[in-house]
């Protein structure tokens, strides 16, 4: 596997810890870690789009 294709894999678990702790916040009723965890997500999910883009040469 190349480099590209472990970060990716390493943000899907950075994701799917953020949803994990938007769950937790929604079970605590705290808005904050809610917030912080939606930030969270949104920054992995822009940081993971030049991963997907096709290599332009």
């Amino acid at each position: 596997m190349d480099d590209s294709r472990y970060q990716l894999i390493g943000l899907l678990g950075f994701i799917l810890a953020g949803f994990i702790f938007i769950a937790v916040g929604i079970n605590f009723g705290d808005a904050l870690t809610i917030l912080g965890s939606v930030v969270w997500v949104v920054s992995c999910m822009i940081w993971m789009i030049p991963l997907l883009r096709p290599k332009r040469d």
